[in-house]
């Protein structure tokens, strides 16, 4: 996890994303639209998995070179219910930030990056064990 300033764009933080989740069986990666370049796609097919980053209004099928880029675009031209059923998995790790920002507020007070980093994480963990606590066994 890794906290970016407000207005950098957090596309180019795909790589570092999927290489610290140190998973060896991925099999998609769902994202939004902000995510959406050819790069990413052959960042997430170069590790084994399929991508499903959601795509704008003006988005053509030209590859420039990127065949994940056009294997995405083939597949949701083929069939764009099921590359839209497989995209919305995204939708639960989309509640889960906006639960933690409805609880723990939009802002984080830390000012150092390290710190802010810390406190997030430590947000996590509460909400987690809150999450855990309500779960009965």
């Amino acid at each position: 996890m890794e906290v970016t300033d407000a207005y950098k764009s957090d596309a180019v933080q795909l790589g570092n994303l999927l290489e610290s989740l140190h998973i060896d069986d991925l099999e998609a990666v769902a994202a939004d639209s902000a995510y959406l370049s050819r790069c990413n796609c052959d960042r997430v097919e170069a590790m084994g998995a399929k991508p499903f980053i959601n795509l704008k209004c003006n988005t053509r099928g030209r590859s420039r070179g990127s065949f994940a880029w056009r294997r995405m675009i083939f597949d949701f031209r083929q069939n764009p219910e099921e590359w839209k059923r497989m995209y919305h998995f995204r939708s639960s790790a989309e509640s889960a930030f906006s639960a933690l920002k409805r609880k723990f507020g939009y802002r984080l007070s830390a000012i150092r990056k390290d710190l802010q980093r810390k406190e997030l994480m430590i947000k996590v963990i509460v909400y987690n064990l809150n999450i855990a606590g309500r779960i009965s066994i």
